[in-house]
């Protein structure tokens, strides 16, 4: 059996097996090797000890396995199974392979914290749950960061440690198979939100040289928002002519994506990358794995920006939009820190034609919409409503953040919110308000599903009163939405230049209404009520 370890500045490894310390011959390319024998079948733990010549407190230092793919994070140990003297990784069977999945076209995300989403915690809980999000109606689910990280603590995992391995709370290799493979069966596909701009300070890649793979100190003095070390993939080490962040990141890549089949990712921190080669580079990499297979990525861009879309020369297929969200905040929730955008509506016909952003009514960075707009009621009703008309109506890809559709409206704030525990409100499904708003959900993320304009056509603004603060589109000549903004009631209000005269239908209520001979219709709009109108055939 052979052990490895590339480490170029280092001057002397040992392998530490169980209670075995193993010296490790140095070779050319950097990379450390020895070759152990007659190795028993089971489970061993194991670790490396390094050593550098001139370091002032310590001769050496103990680490695990950079490509350690299952590790103890009490014991700070990586975990090595060994059959007939080989590596051994648990056969999994996948029997949903050929199953044919959703195009990119027609997703709808949903947005999952293992820890929270699942009763217990773990990948399991999520299968027992996958029922429900069927049901729900979504296509993909969107995972957060799930590599080992913060040892066994509660936390959302954007700082990784061992890149190789899975948080260990939340099950073990072949329980994400199996979700992955469950999710397949239901034509759900699976994304991986992946941290790829920095990394923990105790990764081992740090701890054997951080100004190896990473930059020297903080890469962008002035920016307020630093995680931790970050991955220099500028550098070059000219005497073995390897890029070592870009090999080890494109290594992580290949392995999530081939070994558990997922089916598109997200790079987190995307602005504080610097160039759009390494997103390129991932991104290739990502869908050349499984080329006959759907592949999905996407970026982190705050704002976001249209030239990181390969629509626009960019590198990945979609943005996260976090102005649709900001917009949709300051509207139904009227927030004075963005009293500018109330002066026109040129923000919001931007963010509902963008149909290369990935639109949010809240993610995990911040708080839920339902909380902005404050106690349930009825007039929260009509704007939750209106905001989950637009989310399904608009050009972008939508998704949800888990519990939203439940009407979630616990704040989360800013302290250590990572770390915090918000367990599923399954509980808030016993009110009428609740059961409203999911079944409101459900029916406009059907009719994302069966109307395929909401898919494929572009957005036609087709009237608009900034005075009044409506606005009107439609996508394909069938379906409309007018949106209204404004706090004052409509009363007899006249809108123009219909697509079409004729009946056409309220896709919430069921009710008709009469498009007259010269394209007007004449309705009443209770504060910030939108319709969604499908013509009768």
């Amino acid at each position: 059996m052979i052990f490895s370890l590339f480490a170029p500045t280092i001057d002397e490894v040992k392998l530490i097996l169980d209670d075995h310390d193993i010296p490790m011959n140095k070779q050319s390319d950097g990379t450390f090797l020895c070759s152990v024998n007659n190795i028993s079948d089971g489970d061993h733990r194991y670790k490396f000890q390094i050593s550098k010549k001139g370091w002032i407190f310590s001769t050496s230092i103990d680490i695990v396995d950079p490509y350690a793919t299952k590790y103890d994070p009490e014991e700070q140990f990586g975990y090595i199974t060994i059959k007939n003297g080989k590596k051994y990784n648990n056969e999994f069977n996948w029997q949903y392979d050929h199953i044919q999945l959703p195009e990119n076209k027609e997703l709808i995300l949903y947005e999952l914290y293992v820890a929270d989403f699942s009763e217990n915690g773990q990948f399991s809980g999520v299968i027992d749950k996958l029922d429900y999000l069927s049901e729900l109606g979504i296509n993909a689910i969107e995972l957060m960061p799930i590599m080992g990280s913060q040892g066994k603590e509660h936390d959302w995992g954007y700082l990784p440690r061992h890149f190789f391995c899975l948080k260990s709370t939340y099950g073990s290799i072949n329980d994400l198979k199996l979700l992955v493979d469950k999710c397949h069966q239901r034509k759900i596909r699976v994304f991986l939100d992946c941290v790829f701009n920095h990394s923990d300070k105790e990764c081992p890649l740090a701890l054997i040289d951080r100004n190896y793979w990473y930059y020297k100190g903080k890469h962008h003095p002035n920016d307020p928002y630093w995680w931790g070390p970050e991955f220099n993939y500028e550098f070059e080490d000219k005497n073995l002519h390897i890029k070592p962040a870009v090999k080890f990141v494109t290594d992580v890549m290949k392995y999530w994506i081939k070994e558990f089949h997922l089916d598109g990712v997200r790079f987190d921190a995307a602005k504080q990358m610097d160039n759009y080669d390494i997103l390129r580079h991932l991104d290739l990499i990502g869908r050349s794995i499984y080329p006959f297979k759907p592949f999905f990525s996407q970026a982190e861009y705050v704002p976001e920006r249209k030239d990181l879309c390969k629509e626009y020369g960019g590198p990945v297929d979609t943005c996260w939009s976090s102005s649709f969200h900001e917009s949709l905040r300051c509207f139904l929730a009227f927030k004075k820190d963005q009293i500018d955008k109330l002066e026109n509506l040129a923000n919001l016909k931007y963010i509902f034609s963008s149909k290369n952003f990935v639109n949010y009514l809240s993610c995990h960075d911040n708080e839920r919409l339902l909380h902005h707009i404050g106690k349930k009621d009825s007039d929260a009703f009509i704007k939750m409503e209106t905001a989950i008309i637009l989310l399904f109506t608009s050009a972008g890809i939508p998704m949800i953040r888990q519990g939203e559709e439940l009407g979630d409206d616990r704040k989360l704030g800013n302290n250590q919110v990572e770390k915090s525990c918000f367990p599923m409100p399954w509980y808030l499904l016993e009110k009428d308000f609740n059961i409203h708003l999911l079944n409101t959900f459900k029916h406009l993320i059907k009719l994302r599903h069966t109307n395929k304009s909401l898919q494929e056509d572009q957005i036609n603004f087709f009237y608009e009163d900034n005075q009044n603060k409506i606005l009107c589109y439609y996508r394909g000549i069938n379906l409309v939405v007018i949106t209204h903004f404004d706090k004052m009631p409509k009363t007899k209000y006249i809108i123009g230049n219909f697509p079409q005269n004729g009946i056409w239908i309220d896709y919430i209520t069921n009710e008709q209404v009469l498009v007259d001979d010269v394209n007007n219709l004449t309705l009443d709009l209770l504060p910030f009520e939108s319709r969604l109108y499908i013509k009768q055939t």
